[in-house]
C-alpha cells in the first residue's frame, strides 16, 4: 500500500503543445501521437492549434484526445490551472513571448525543431533538422538524428530484406511531402521521363500538395509503367518496391532511412537546404535547391545509383546503421528525465 501511495504522489503532468505548420507537414502530429503514448505513468496532455482537421485524425487514431485553442491567452489560463512538470511543444517556429507567458506555470519547457526567438527562451531545443553549422546556437540546441520519432508504422516493417532485388524496369518513386511550394513533384518527373531507359516511375501526392494534378495527370499519360498514388500512406507503401526514392529534405528522408532505401534529396526551400541529415554520410545524394536544380544532376544521381550496385549497397547499409529504431527509447528516457528534474540545464 505504501508503494502505491509513493507511486502516485511521483506522477508527473506532462503538457505536449502543436502548431500546426504547412512547411513541417503533418510530422509534427505524428510526433506527439508517438511520444505521447510511451508515457504509461504519467498524466499527458495534448493541446493543439491547428485550422486543419488532418493532424487531429492522426492523434485520434492513436486512441489520444486533444485539446483545441485559439490564441497563447487561452492556453495560459490552461496551464496555469495544470502547473505541469513538463511541456514539450512541436510544429512551427515559437515567439518568445508565448515561451515567458507558460514560465512561471512550468519549470521545464521542450522545444522541438524550434528555430524562432521561443527557442531562445525555453530550457532545451531539440533538433532532428539539425544544421552542419551550429556555432550560432546556444548551447541549449541539441542536434542529432535521434531527435526523430519513428511513427509506429516505420518500425513495424516485417522482414526488410538484407539485398533488394531491383524491380524490371527499375522503379523510381518521386515523393515530395510538406506542400511541394515550387513543385519540385512536376519539375522532377519532366526530368525523368527525358531519360531514354526503361523505368517505372510512381509519383506520390500527399493531401497537402499545393497545386493542380492536371499536368501531373497529362505527363504521366505520355510515358508507360508511370502513374500517380494519392494515399495518405503512400510511401509507406512504396517503400518496399522502390529502386530510388527522390524526395524533399524535411523529415521525408528520415522515413526512408527507417526501412533503407537509395535517396535523392532536393531541398523545397532555403531553410530545407541547411538540413544535415539528408548527405552523403548519411546514405543520401543531396543535390542542393531543388528549383535549381539541371536536367542533367538529377538524371546523373539517378543512373549513378542504377548503374551501381555497390553504391546503391552502401546507401542502404549507411541509412540502416543510423538504428533509428532505438531513437523512441532515447527520446522517452530524456523527457523523462526533464519532468523528473533529472538533468542537469540551467534554466534560460
Amino acid at each position: 500500500m505504501q508503494n502505491e501511495t509513493q507511486a502516485t504522489e511521483l506522477k508527473k503532468t506532462i503538457v505536449f503543445i502543436i502548431e500546426s505548420c504547412i512547411d513541417k507537414g503533418l510530422y509534427p502530429f505524428e510526433r506527439v501521437a508517438t511520444l505521447a503514448k510511451l508515457f504509461t505513468n504519467e498524466k499527458v496532455l495534448i493541446f493543439v492549434k491547428t485550422p486543419s482537421n488532418d493532424g487531429i485524425q492522426i492523434l485520434m487514431h492513436e486512441t489520444l484526445s486533444p485539446m483545441l485553442f485559439d490564441h497563447f491567452d487561452e492556453l495560459s489560463k490552461q496551464i496555469k490551472e495544470l502547473q505541469p512538470d513538463l511541456i514539450v511543444r512541436d510544429g512551427r517556429n515559437s515567439e518568445s513571448w508565448q515561451v515567458e507567458n507558460l514560465r512561471p506555470y512550468c519549470k521545464t519547457i521542450i522545444h522541438l525543431d524550434d528555430f524562432g526567438d521561443g527557442g531562445q527562451a525555453c530550457d532545451c531545443v531539440l533538433l532532428a533538422l539539425y544544421q552542419e553549422v551550429r556555432d550560432y546556437l546556444p548551447s541549449h540546441y541539441i542536434g542529432g538524428s535521434f531527435v526523430y520519432a519513428v511513427p509506429e508504422a516505420y518500425q513495424n516493417f516485417n522482414d526488410i530484406p538484407e539485398s533488394k532485388t531491383p524491380e524490371n524496369p527499375p522503379h523510381i518513386v518521386v515523393a515530395f511531402e510538406d506542400g511541394d511550394e515550387h513543385n519540385l513533384t512536376y519539375r522532377t518527373l519532366r526530368h525523368l521521363t527525358q531519360l531514354q531507359i526503361p523505368l517505372q516511375i510512381t509519383v506520390m501526392i500527399d493531401d497537402s500538395y499545393r497545386h493542380a494534378i492536371e499536368d501531373l495527370q497529362m505527363m504521366v499519360l505520355s510515358r508507360r509503367n508511370t502513374a500517380i498514388l494519392r494515399d495518405k500512406n503512400a510511401l509507406l507503401k512504396l517503400l518496399p518496391k522502390a529502386d530510388v526514392i527522390i524526395c524533399n529534405a524535411n523529415y521525408t528522408p528520415y522515413k526512408i532511412a527507417s526501412y533503407g532505401v537509395p535517396c535523392i534529396t532536393l531541398a523545397q526551400t532555403e531553410a530545407e537546404l541547411l538540413h544535415a541529415f539528408p548527405r552523403e554520410q548519411n546514405g543520401f545524394i543531396h543535390l542542393g535547391l531543388g528549383r535549381k536544380m539541371k536536367q542533367s544532376q538529377i538524371q546523373n544521381a539517378v543512373m549513378e545509383f542504377l548503374l551501381h550496385e555497390a553504391r546503391s549497397e552502401r546507401a542502404v547499409k549507411k541509412q540502416r546503421q543510423l538504428n533509428l529504431v532505438s531513437n523512441n527509447e532515447t527520446l522517452h528516457s530524456m523527457l523523462l528525465d526533464f519532468a523528473y528534474d533529472r538533468h542537469n540545464i540551467a534554466s534560460t
